[in-house]
């Protein structure tokens, strides 16, 4: 995922229910195709977070990062994704987005996190990738009945936190049960970081490749573009 041109993120904070998060943020020149926000596993913001973002503005999306469960405790509850949440949406709300030009990518543990937003909110697009948790038990949220926002979720086949039954019954129960798609995927053969472009190994290079093409067209087909200066015009010529 690595571009010739590295936009440098900006390092700022973010103030929800419980406490400051540290977050970094890339804005775009022009007309952005919309806003991502980037939920990240424990020590993600130090990790791999500066190149994800990076490959959102190569693809034409504003972000914003955030690591929202820095205890080292695994995802937070639902009650707390939902303050963090809210304020993640107020601050792209400041930045003119509204909630169907935002689209939510959660990594790991953030994952987790990403997959209850997808419950609590109406928004463009949700992707999840690897959405369970590190060394920990089998995480996958029994308390996630339905979303509302289209999901799609993607898992390595051999990430011990994500049984092949477990996977399939959530597959299952989000499908039956959900009024938007959602959809989930399992790479046979690789870990929790299959996502992680930094492998020689075939395999996981691979499901690396596929995952990400994946999260770009589920992000493009689902989040809704900011009108460009002449196309507001237009509206406004034909409102009046």
């Amino acid at each position: 995922m690595s571009q010739a041109l590295r936009i440098e993120p900006v390092e700022g904070t973010m103030t929800a229910g419980d406490g400051e998060h540290r977050v970094l943020e890339i804005s775009l020149p022009g007309v952005p195709r919309g806003l991502v926000v980037l939920l990240c596993d424990d020590g993600g913001l130090a990790g791999h977070a500066g190149e994800v973002l990076n490959d959102l503005a190569h693809h034409g999306y504003e972000s914003l990062a955030v690591e929202v469960a820095g205890d080292g405790r695994g995802p937070l509850p639902p009650d707390a994704v939902l303050v963090a949440l809210q304020a993640l949406l107020a601050r792209a709300a400041e930045r003119g987005w509204s909630p169907e030009q935002v689209g939510v990518l959660g990594v790991g543990s953030g994952g987790l996190q990403a997959l209850v937003a997808a419950a609590l909110f109406e928004l463009g697009a949700v992707v999840s990738l690897s959405p369970t948790r590190r060394g920990g038990a089998v995480a996958l949220p029994d308390v996630v009945a339905t979303v509302r926002t289209p999901w799609l979720g993607l898992f390595g086949a051999d990430d011990p936190s994500a049984p092949v039954e477990e996977v399939r019954a959530l597959g299952r129960r989000l499908e039956g049960a959900s009024d938007v798609f959602t959809a989930v995927v399992r790479y046979p053969g690789v870990g929790r970081d299959w996502y992680r472009s930094d492998t020689s190994d075939g395999v996981s290079y691979a499901a690396s490749y596929d995952g990400w093409e994946r999260v770009f067209e589920w992000l493009g087909a689902r989040v809704a573009p900011r009108l460009t200066p002449l196309a507001e015009q237009w509206r406004a010529h034909q409102g009046a």
